[in-house]
């Protein structure tokens, strides 16, 4: 019918508009980084910005300054973005995927420059957790916080969300540069790369909807994974145990989300079953 095509028409032209101001935004967000990588990238300016916010980090409690560090870890903010996913499921491929890439573009270029923590340059400064002096640039925690923000950027249509978390993934990042673990210019190229490999996952992979069977598998290997990889890695802050816990209490918190999944499903699929038995 006319009248059901031109609706059809309107609300895909509504779709691609809200679609380009997504688009829009997040290419400022990338020209504000890109400006911040350029004043980096002056060593003077780099210093000076480290100085100015790693003094900061002295006045700011440790457990404070770890734990909002420790939500760039992989492990931490997958817990987090694994309970996202059971409510939002179309979203699991384009999650792996740009997963995926960053696994293999942060090692990479970390491996590349080998550029020194500034604990090897700087004979003064604050240090909160594990000491580290090598593969700097660019931040992993960056990169990881980045690249969730921006998956759910470019997923939401609402505003408040989408600036609510790349504001996140920012104080992530700041976070650091007040433990001292980085340089401003590693933490600007994390970003940088962080939203890049969101981009190119979003771009190739299309909005799926799997199975019941298939996503439940796919839940049952990211909690294994984060579980596996939780018990065989050490933790930066070690002696901050307000991190640990957070980061066992959001590793339950997620196998629950999965569990609840499960039960709701299993429970849904019997109804309709006994519901066809009666009709019959």
């Amino acid at each position: 019918m006319p009248g059901f095509k031109h609706i059809n028409i309107q609300t895909n032209e509504r779709a691609v508009d809200k679609t380009n101001g997504l688009t829009s935004g997040f290419f400022i967000i990338f020209c504000v980084l890109f400006f911040l990588h350029l004043l980096t990238l002056n060593q003077a300016s780099n210093l000076g910005i480290f100085t100015s916010i790693n003094d900061i980090g002295t006045r700011v409690p440790d457990w404070m300054s770890a734990l909002l560090s420790d939500f760039g870890n992989g492990i931490t903010l997958g817990a987090v973005f694994l309970c996202y996913l059971v409510k939002r499921p179309e979203l699991i491929c384009r999650v792996l995927l740009a997963a995926l890439l960053s696994l293999i573009f942060v090692p990479l270029l970390k491996q590349y420059f080998d550029a020194p923590r500034p604990a090897v340059l700087l004979e003064y400064l604050n240090v909160i957790g594990e000491i580290r002096h090598k593969h700097s640039f660019p931040s992993g925690h960056s990169a990881t916080a980045f690249l969730f923000a921006g998956l759910i950027y470019l997923s939401s249509q609402q505003a408040m969300i989408r600036v609510s978390l790349i504001f996140m993934a920012s104080l992530v990042g700041v976070s650091r540069i007040l433990v001292g673990a980085h340089w401003p210019a590693d933490v600007v190229m994390g970003a940088i790369v962080g939203l890049s490999c969101a981009y190119i996952a979003t771009q190739l992979c299309p909005l799926i909807r799997l199975s019941f069977r298939k996503r439940l598998m796919a839940y049952l290997l990211l909690v294994l994974a984060l579980v596996s990889s939780e018990l065989n890695t050490g933790y930066d802050f070690s002696d901050i145990y307000i991190v640990q816990y957070v980061r066992w209490g959001l590793l339950s918190l997620s196998t629950i989300a999965v569990l609840v999944f499960t039960m709701r499903e299993v429970m849904t699929s019997v109804t309709a079953k006994r519901q066809r038995l009666h009709s019959h």
